[in-house]
């Protein structure tokens, strides 16, 4: 796919996908960054990317209600024209030892990492499907979400995340099949990237990841192949062999 004028939709944006959007808005493509809290992050980063010639927008929306996630595809659609790639960042990550669960812990975690995307996903592959492909290699889209690698080597103290990221795994296989050969659908699934200090050195590469090997990762499954789909591509330093 080639990504110049292309519309991208990339679900948060705080800190690594703020610096896809800067990628990909530099391959010619057209950003739409959702947020929920984080408005003037979000706004802010908008405002830099038009202000270097990009064509950008902020769209609010809680994800995980499938109406306002309907909404935010909407609204990119009628921004750029269409859709054509959607990225699902946007997560929440957080401690919630065993002895300390309530509901509300798997309600909070379910909500952002799994319900989120998947509404999301629906609605923005539906779109994608009722419009052509301009490009006429048979690609009417690209979905990416992004996983955790710990989904099938799971540590401690973070059963409802991990709960909903497994779902998400699950998901984007399932939802790969339903869309084939239309749109292309996958999964990276990172990690120490930008971790705290006394990680560092916790993987076999005996470095920390940064924002751009995700992104890099991303940029090829979106504009360096059409022949994936269903793949879960990890990116952490051999993390999950150590």
């Amino acid at each position: 796919m080639n990504l110049a004028g292309k519309a991208v939709l990339i679900t948060g944006g705080r800190r690594v996908g703020r610096a896809l959007a800067r990628l990909l808005a530099e391959r010619g493509a057209s950003i739409a960054l959702t947020y929920h809290s984080s408005r003037e992050v979000i706004e802010r980063t908008v405002a830099e990317l038009e202000a270097e010639g990009a064509k950008a927008l902020a769209v609010a929306a809680d994800l995980s209600v499938a109406e306002q996630a309907g909404l935010a595809v909407d609204a990119v659609a009628a921004a750029f024209g269409r859709i054509d790639v959607l990225v699902n960042m946007a997560s929440i990550y957080r401690p919630t030892p065993f002895a300390e669960l309530v509901p509300a812990d798997f309600d909070a975690m379910v909500a952002a990492n799994l319900a989120a995307p998947y509404h999301t996903s629906i609605a923005a592959a539906r779109r994608m499907l009722d419009q052509p492909d301009d490009d006429r290699d048979g690609i009417k889209g690209k979905i990416v979400n992004v996983g955790d690698w710990a989904t099938n080597r799971p540590y401690r103290d973070f059963l409802p995340y991990l709960a909903a990221k497994g779902g998400l795994t699950t998901f984007t296989q399932a939802l790969a099949v339903e869309l084939a050969p239309d749109v292309a659908v996958n999964m990276v699934q990172p990690a120490m990237v930008e971790p705290p200090d006394d990680l560092t050195d916790a993987t076999p590469l005996r470095r920390r990841g940064e924002p751009g090997d995700v992104n890099r990762l991303i940029l090829y499954l979106l504009e360096g192949t059409d022949f994936a789909t269903g793949g879960l591509y990890r990116v952490d330093g051999g993390r999950s062999l150590a």
